[in-house]
């Protein structure tokens, strides 16, 4: 009897888990989110406030670019999203690679807020170069983030 109790129950959360994940997918699209296939961004002219979303083996990862024109400081948003690993200790400093116009740029990243837990991960970050300033008009940058949990370099690009 224990036993029909908890496949029961297992059975319901699995339900509720695929009903929560397809609600939250219809949502994103509803917004307007891009997606990312082949690790390359679909629409580059989008606006640089709506997010990238790269669903790529199993785990989620999200990029919004917070534009701060001219500056050297510009303003990221990158989440994490998935029911198999833990990212809590995923190190951001450590797996992002910046590029404008596929050349490799020095960056510092400093987190400014963590949202959630375990599954599902959100951090703002401050990310500096000298580089960011001097981008004109059309060019692209390139956010790498990588190491992801065994899953592949996920880029997301977007135009100055």
């Amino acid at each position: 009897m224990k036993a029909k109790v908890v496949i029961v129950v297992l059975v319901l959360l699995l339900v509720g888990g695929v009903y929560r994940g397809m609600e939250a997918s219809n949502q994103l699209k509803a917004n307007g989110a891009n997606r990312v296939s082949s690790g390359i961004s679909e629409n580059l002219l989008k606006k640089n406030t709506d997010p990238i979303i790269d669903d790529q083996g199993g785990l989620q990862v999200s990029a919004k670019w917070g534009k701060q024109e001219g500056s050297s400081v510009q303003q990221f948003s990158v989440g994490f999203s998935n029911h198999a690993v833990n990212v809590d200790n995923f190190d951001f400093a450590k797996n992002l690679q910046f590029q404008i116009n596929n050349k490799v740029i020095p960056i510092k990243v400093e987190i400014l807020k963590k949202n959630g837990s375990g599954h599902h991960l959100e951090a703002e970050l401050r990310v500096e170069s000298p580089e960011f300033a001097k981008a004109t008009a059309g060019s692209t940058l390139t956010m790498s983030v990588k190491n992801v949990y065994n899953t592949p370099t996920r880029n997301f690009t977007w135009r100055f």
